[in-house]
């Protein structure tokens, strides 16, 4: 079948937003290692390398600056290239004997993403329910722990939206934590009640043009949004013509990807499809429309595209990404 394209373009320019502390005597970060254990649509980016240490900055003679957040931390939560945009914090909630801290805080428009510390450590996996001043943030989302020899104490958890500003252009987050789920062999969990609130900036992002409608096959597909914010590439669809397992099940589990112009996947950060209206509502009519969310980390500057298949046809979308 014959493919279709558009040309897209273009950047996100932004600015660092956090400073970062400065102290007389270097901060030695503890060095946290990785393998990740993914929760919610279950996505698989896998253990990398040791991330390189963030560089310690001199002012005059005496000061070095340094990021409070550990290297490994940001590494597995996909937040290295934006360090500095994140809100470092020291919130901690007690119950049931443990106590939880949040220690960093980051959102844009399309990701918000939380890291977490438990005392006592080598516990599990938050399962956390993230409000804004507009309610619930209903959004998929993805968990792991942040790992190295003989310390397992931090995680973090990342949802496939973004935060909601309030009048004062803070995004004011009220965050509980109901359970934690081991995530060692043994299994199980422990029950609590962890709350925090925090005000955090929202990251804006960048709409980038796409073609409103096309025809994919039996299919009519409409971009909703296409954005590049400071972490990821961000597209949201309505698919007419297709149900939420069709698009999300075999063999229609491809129903999109982002590659770069050898043809190699941009690393996935997860990917879904819903119904168009309240359960309630849903009738064998509008059930075969299905809204899909799908994001990416943020690659290099580069020519990507976008491809589309599902419905007995494919479509091709040109994402040029400047840096």
């Amino acid at each position: 079948m014959e493919r279709k394209g558009a040309q897209i373009s273009g950047g996100w320019p932004y600015a660092a937003g956090v400073a970062t502390a400065r102290a007389k005597r270097a901060i030695v970060g503890l060095a946290i290692g990785g393998s990740l254990l993914l929760a919610g649509c279950g996505r698989n980016t896998g253990a990398g390398q040791a991330p390189p240490a963030l560089p310690s900055v001199h002012v005059a003679s005496a000061l070095i600056v340094s990021h409070p957040i550990p290297a490994w931390d940001l590494e597995a939560a996909g937040l290295t290239a934006v360090a500095d945009l994140i809100t470092p914090l020291q919130i901690s909630s007690v119950d049931n004997g443990r106590t939880i801290t949040l220690i960093a805080a980051y959102a844009d428009v399309a990701r918000t993403v939380l890291v977490f510390r438990e005392n006592p450590p080598d516990l599990g996996l938050p399962s956390v329910i993230v409000s804004d001043d507009q309610g619930m943030i209903n959004a998929g989302s993805s968990a792991g722990p942040v790992l190295s020899p003989g310390v397992r104490s931090d995680y973090y958890v990342a949802l496939d939206d973004g935060a909601r500003p309030g009048s004062d252009g803070l995004a004011h987050l009220g965050i509980t934590i109901g359970h934690l789920t081991r995530w060692t062999p043994a299994g199980g969990s422990v029950d609590g009640n962890w709350s925090f609130n925090v005000a955090v900036s929202v990251q804006p992002g960048q709409a980038l043009p796409a073609p409103n409608q096309f025809r994919l096959g039996a299919w009519k597909v409409t971009i909703e949004r296409l954005e590049l914010t400071p972490t990821v590439v961000h597209l949201q669809t309505l698919v007419n013509g297709a149900s939420p397992e069709t698009i999300g099940g075999p063999p229609n589990t491809d129903f999109v990807e982002l590659v770069d112009a050898a043809g190699v996947p941009v690393k996935s950060l997860g990917g879904g499809a819903s119904i168009t209206v309240p359960k309630q509502q849903v009738n064998p009519v509008n059930y075969q429309n299905a809204r899909t969310y799908n994001t990416w980390s943020r690659p290099a500057a580069g020519t990507y595209r976008l491809r589309f298949q599902g419905g007995g046809g494919r479509y091709e979308v040109i994402v040029v990404i400047k840096s």
